[in-house]
C-alpha cells in the first residue's frame, strides 16, 4: 500500500460507523458548538423578512440594541459555525475512508452514498423547513473531495490553499468590477427601470412572505419557501469551491492522525488558536459592521459603500475560516485540560446527533415563529431570547435521547442508507 492509500488515524480497523468506545469526545464537542453556533445566524431568516427588505433596498430600522446584536453575531458568528463544520466534515470523511479502505471497501463509494443521500436531507430540509439550509451545499462539497481521497495530506492542504486563493480573487475581481460599473454609472438611478424593477421584485417578494407566514395556509407557506430557496440556495452554490477547499483541510487533518493526538499536539493547536483568534477577529470585522444578513445583501449600490462590499467579501471567504479554525483549536485545548470535557456533556451528546440536532432547531424555530405567529414580530435583540430557549431545548432532548437511545434517529437513518442494514445493535449510547 504507498503511502497516499495508508489509512488515516482513529478507528481505521472498521469499515461501518464508529464504535461508541471508539469515538473522539472533542470532535462530539466541536460538532456541539457548531451547532450551537449556526442558530444565532439562522435566527434572522426564521423571525422575519428582512432580507428581502434589504435586497429591495429597504433597510429596516434598528434599535441601539438591535445594532449591537447585528454586529456582535456578525462579527464573531456569521459564516464562522458553518466554516466550521465544513472543516468537521472533512475530518469525519477522513475517518470514514480510513475505515472502509482497511476492510478493502472502496471509500470513494461509501463517500458518494453517504453524501449522495446528504442531498436528499438538504432539498427536504429547505422546501420543508428552512430555505437556508447548508446540508445541500455540503453534499454536492462532499461529492466533489471524492477525487482527493487518495491524496496525501500535505498535497491535500496545497489543494485547499489554491482553490481558496483561486476563489478569493475572482470574489474580490467580481465585487471590484461591480464597483467600477457602479461608479460610471449615472448618479441619479431612481427613474433606471431595471434597478426600479429589481426593487419593486423584492418589495413584493417581501409582502407575499410576510403574508404567507402570517395568515396564510401550507400552500402559500410552501409557494413563498420555494422563492427563498430559489433566491439562497441559488447564491448558496457558488460558495461549493470555498466549502470543498475547508473539506480538504479537514481532510488533510483527519489524514495526518492529528485527532487521534490531540494531547501530543497542544503546541501546535495553541499557535493556531492564537493565530487565528488574532487574526480572524481583525479581518471579521466588516461583518460586524454589514450585519447578520448585511454580508448577503450589501451591494456595489449600497450605503456602506465600496470598501465595506470588498471587506465583507474578504471577511467571509478568508476571515470566517480563520476565525472558525481559532475557536476549534482553542475549544479542542480546553477539552485537554483535566475535567473540562466532563463538564462539556451536553455539548458533546448534541455533537453525536449533529444531524438531528439542526433539524430540530430548524423545526422549533418555525414552529415558533410561524405556527405560534411571531414572524416579523421580534427584533434581533428579542430574537436572541428565542435562541438560548431553542438551545436549551435541544440540548435537553439530545442528553436525553443519549442516555435512552443512543445514535439519534437521522444519524441512524443515514446510517443505513449509507452501509445498509446493520448487523450490530445501533441503539448503543453514543454509537455514531
Amino acid at each position: 500500500m504507498s503511502s497516499a492509500e495508508r489509512p488515516p488515524g482513529p478507528g481505521a480497523e472498521l469499515a461501518g460507523p464508529v464504535p461508541a468506545g471508539e469515538r473522539v469526545d472533542t470532535l462530539d464537542v466541536l460538532r456541539g458548538f457548531a451547532l450551537l453556533g449556526i442558530l444565532l445566524v439562522n435566527i434572522e431568516l426564521f423571525r422575519g423578512a428582512d432580507l428581502y427588505a434589504l435586497l429591495a433596498g429597504a433597510a429596516p430600522e434598528l434599535s441601539r440594541a438591535d445594532e449591537i446584536v447585528q454586529f456582535v453575531v456578525g462579527w464573531l458568528a456569521g459564516g464562522k459555525f458553518i466554516s466550521s463544520f465544513a472543516l468537521l466534515f472533512g475530518v469525519g470523511a477522513a475517518i470514514m475512508a480510513g475505515r472502509a479502505l482497511a476492510r478493502g471497501h472502496s471509500p470513494r463509494r461509501l463517500l458518494a452514498r453517504r453524501y449522495g443521500w446528504l442531498l436528499v436531507f438538504g432539498l427536504a430540509h429547505m422546501f420543508l423547513l428552512f430555505p437556508g439550509d447548508i446540508l445541500f451545499i455540503y453534499g454536492l462539497a462532499g461529492l466533489a473531495l471524492l477525487p482527493f481521497v487518495f491524496v496525501r495530506p500535505k498535497a491535500l492542504l496545497w489543494w485547499a490553499a489554491g482553490i481558496a486563493a483561486a476563489y478569493l480573487v475572482f470574489a474580490l475581481g467580481s465585487a471590484a468590477l461591480a464597483l467600477g460599473m457602479e461608479a460610471l454609472a449615472p448618479e441619479d438611478v431612481t427613474d433606471d427601470p431595471f434597478t426600479a424593477g429589481f426593487e419593486e421584485f423584492f418589495a413584493e417578494r417581501h409582502e407575499q412572505a410576510v403574508s404567507a407566514y402570517t395568515e396564510g395556509g401550507l400552500g402559500a407557506q410552501a409557494a413563498a419557501r420555494a422563492w427563498e430557496v430559489l433566491f439562497i440556495q441559488g447564491s448558496q452554490l457558488f460558495l461549493v469551491p470555498w466549502v470543498l477547499a475547508l473539506f480538504l483541510v479537514g481532510f488533510a487533518i483527519g489524514k495526518s492522525g492529528l485527532v487521534a493526538n490531540l494531547a501530543g499536539s497542544r503546541r501546535l493547536l495553541r499557535r493556531v488558536a492564537a493565530l487565528g483568534l488574532g487574526a480572524g477577529l481583525v479581518l471579521n470585522l466588516p461583518l460586524g459592521f454589514a450585519g447578520t444578513l448585511g454580508g448577503a445583501a450589501v451591494g456595489p449600490d449600497a450605503e456602506t459603500g465600496g470598501l465595506l462590499l470588498l471587506g465583507v467579501t474578504t471577511g467571509q471567504l478568508l476571515g470566517a475560516p480563520m476565525l472558525a479554525v481559532g475557536y476549534l483549536a482553542a475549544l479542542a485545548l480546553a477539552c485537554l485540560r483535566p475535567g473540562v470535557l466532563a463538564r462539556l456533556g451536553p455539548l458533546r451528546d448534541a455533537g453525536r446527533m449533529a444531524l438531528s440536532g439542526y433539524v430540530l432547531q430548524s423545526v422549533l424555530a418555525a414552529g415558533f415563529f410561524v405556527s405560534l405567529g411571531f414572524y416579523e414580530r421580534l427584533s434581533s435583540a428579542q430574537a436572541l431570547g428565542v435562541v438560548v430557549a431553542i438551545w436549551a431545548l435541544m440540548l435537553a432532548a439530545c442528553a436525553l435521547w443519549q442516555r435512552r437511545v443512543g445514535r439519534g434517529p437521522l444519524e441512524r437513518l443515514w446510517r443505513r442508507l449509507t452501509y445498509g442494514p446493520s448487523r450490530h445493535p445501533a441503539s448503543r449510547p453514543g454509537a455514531h
